[in-house]
């Protein structure tokens, strides 16, 4: 089997029997597992279902293998190179696009993205840092600025303001705000597109000029659903931005 990578990843950590997750450029994640591989940094797995309709995929596409050890998650970026048929069960093969990464995913998976966020000062202080979001006669809108990128596990903002580090805010990030859009399973602003979040300060330095700050806000007591909404979101709006960019070329 042959792929069309012009660098070849050889990942020992990835073995034959692993169960993994499969994540699409959607955001859709499905289960199934590494059947063979060969050398090369490529993979055959089964194709997989979700209630019985099976991974929509075509040659080409991209993906996100997840799978996990002792020591935590991991994942890696796969292209789908080749279909194959095994009497009656569907195979793709996959080549490995990138190393296998421990799950810190804020420098791999920081999108540059613009969207309107408002930050609120919290002035009560025994409300910081509590999942439950402020009420809203406790915060103060200190300003309205726009996003430089996103992961999941915080946000690159340019303010007109200087923070000072560990300094914690809440935020609301208006998606609606701009072209892209984010399904959520919380049960927050699901018509509005809004994600709400307590943030701490982790850099404001200045940007191009001495009136714009580079704010690094970092979130807190992130829930297992907020976490998963921004992971499918970040993944999905990744690969529309390279497909984007291979339109171009």
């Amino acid at each position: 089997m042959s792929g069309g990578s012009q660098q070849v990843i050889e990942d020992e950590i990835i073995i034959v029997g692993d169960k993994i997750d499969i994540v699409t450029y959607q955001g859709i994640v499905y289960r199934s597992m590494i059947e063979d591989r060969l050398t090369g940094g490529q993979f055959l797995v089964g194709i997989p279902n979700r209630k019985g309709v099976f991974m929509n995929a075509v040659e080409g596409d991209d993906l996100y293998l997840v799978f996990y050890r002792e020591s935590g998650r991991y994942i890696a970026q796969m292209r789908i190179i080749a279909f194959e048929s095994r009497g009656n069960i569907r195979y793709m093969w996959l080549e490995q696009m990138t190393k296998a990464q421990k799950n810190q995913r804020r420098a791999a998976f920081r999108l540059p993205i613009e969207f309107e966020v408002k930050i609120f000062e919290i002035e009560d202080d025994n409300e910081k840092s509590q999942k439950n979001v402020p009420k809203t006669t406790q915060i103060r809108l200190l300003e309205t600025v726009m996003s430089r990128d996103l992961s999941v596990t915080g946000v690159a903002l340019l303010t007109k303001k200087q923070y000072e580090l560990g300094e914690e805010f809440f935020l609301e990030l208006h998606f609606d705000r701009t072209a892209v859009r984010v399904r959520t399973r919380s049960t927050q602003d699901r018509s509005e597109n809004i994600m709400k979040f307590t943030a701490a300060v982790k850099r404001c330095i200045p940007w191009r000029t001495t009136k714009t700050f580079n704010t690094g806000m970092h979130f807190l007591a992130m829930t297992e659903s907020k976490s998963d909404d921004l992971a499918k979101f970040v993944l999905n709006e990744q690969q529309k931005q390279i497909k984007r960019r291979r339109m171009l070329i």
